[in-house]
């Protein structure tokens, strides 16, 4: 939707569905439009008021969805609710927003896991080459935040992270689009597996330039002019070695990232780079390689928050999905000793992490709420805070509990010296917390504050 359209909704019904990070940018958005009668739907009740602003917070804040006229959609709500569904024509996002007025190249990321590290990498190579470069992460600040569309703030590129909650039903055509990978995740949200695909390869087939993993090629088979990278296609990483078609164009030496998944986003990064400028392609891998010498990790994302008591820690808070604890493990092998996980029930399937658990002999596992059976079996005869020894063909030792405090104690007390404890939960944790931030905080502060008071 145009500005100029969304100005002719001055005298209409508006509705903010959500009221969080994205919902309180999109009330401060239409402000600055002077759109009035704007009503903030949410079923949380302790929120900070505006004069002016209409609110109805309760339990059934979508009961009288259909009286208006535009609804801004935050990502978190699912558009398959049925009291949504009615009203699709009316819902609109900040994605879509932001895609309908603003007119220069975006660089579009989206996949299950890692699309973060890769938008960071792309934008440290893209400032490195001297380009007016723009990132946009997906959890952090809403899109209409951080670009000016009012003002026409523009950039050479702008690396747009996209989840899949921003996906759904969006209308547009683009310059790049990565696909990496597609894991069983939010399948909840999405209803089921093929709504999940859906979003993601509903907006890669109105790209201008397409890249897709291999391992996708089937379920992209009918989408034309798209280049796959990995194993032997187009962009390829063997040996070693990273090839376009058959020339290599770096080498993997000295790169401060570990373990396969992050040779794949890499794989992605020259490609964008070829796309953008083939004649400079070898020149403007000098750049990427100066980052990939210095650049670790996000925050949160195998994270070593430091050694303490001759035990390092490793926060990877923002592993939501059983692949991605399988990647941490990889990347550290057998020398964690200790993890910590979640089970909260997102459709996954735990059968390759229970393998990886075994294979690399994982001696302590913290169990947080509330689905464990799906990985192991019902737990329940016994009880929280109880250690015990998991009768399986090794003999783990078990910590159920729903506190941080406790969970910490444990590692301190059963992982040996110069051993990992990592934090990677596998599944989302919302039994427990309201968002990840009060997790990795906690997870944080329990390790530095344990050590501290001895």
């Amino acid at each position: 939707m145009k500005i100029e359209k969304l100005k002719q909704y001055k005298d209409k019904k508006i509705a903010i569905l959500g009221y969080w990070k994205e919902g309180k940018s999109s009330l401060d958005f239409l402000l600055k439009l002077w759109l009035k009668n704007i009503t903030i739907l949410d079923k949380n009740e302790q929120v900070e008021k505006k004069e002016g602003i209409f609110y109805e917070l309760w339990e059934q804040y979508l009961e009288n969805i259909s009286t208006y006229d535009l609804i801004f959609k935050s990502p978190w709500i699912s558009p398959y609710n049925p009291l949504l569904a009615v009203c699709k024509d009316k819902l609109i996002t900040q994605a879509q927003i932001f895609f309908d007025n603003y007119e220069w190249k975006i660089i579009w990321i989206t996949w299950t896991k890692w699309k973060s590290t890769t938008s960071t990498l792309a934008y440290e190579t893209l400032k490195k080459i001297w380009y007016n470069t723009k990132i946009v992460w997906n959890i952090w600040n809403p899109v209409l935040e951080e670009v000016d569309i009012l003002n026409n703030e523009n950039y050479d590129f702008i690396i747009y992270e996209l989840s899949s909650y921003m996906l759904e039903w969006l209308s547009l055509n683009l310059f790049i689009w990565i696909v990496n990978n597609i894991y069983n995740c939010h399948l909840d949200w999405h209803e089921w597996r093929p709504n999940y695909e859906k979003a993601k390869f509903w907006v890669i087939s109105h790209s201008e330039y397409k890249l897709v993993n291999y391992e996708l090629k089937n379920s992209t088979k009918d989408i034309g002019n798209v280049l796959y990278f990995w194993e032997n296609w187009d962009y390829y990483f063997q040996n070693w070695l990273f090839y376009k078609k058959e020339q290599v164009v770096l080498k993997d030496k000295k790169i401060a990232l570990q373990w396969e998944h992050n040779r794949k986003n890499i794989t992605a990064i020259i490609w964008i780079l070829d796309i953008i400028d083939t004649e400079n392609l070898e020149k403007n891998i000098e750049s990427l390689k100066s980052v990939l010498a210095i650049f670790t990790w996000l925050p949160h994302r195998i994270q070593n928050i430091w050694i303490y008591d001759w035990i390092t820690f490793i926060d990877d808070a923002i592993a939501t999905t059983p692949e991605s604890t399988i990647a941490a493990i990889k990347t550290y092998e057998h020398n964690i000793w200790t993890i910590l996980l979640w089970w909260e029930d997102s459709w996954f399937n735990f059968t390759e992490l229970k393998n990886i658990l075994e294979k690399y002999n994982i001696l302590n596992i913290v169990l947080f709420p509330d689905t464990w059976e799906k990985i192991f079996w019902d737990l329940n005869k016994y009880d929280y805070e109880t250690i015990f020894n998991l009768e399986w063909k090794y003999s783990p030792k078990i910590l159920k509990t729903k506190s941080m405090n406790s969970a910490i104690d444990f590692a301190y007390k059963n992982t040996p010296k110069w051993k990992i404890c990592i934090l990677s939960n596998a599944a989302p944790s919302y039994s427990l917390w309201s968002w990840y931030i009060e997790k990795w905080l906690q997870f944080q502060d329990e390790v530095k504050k344990y050590i501290f008071s001895r």
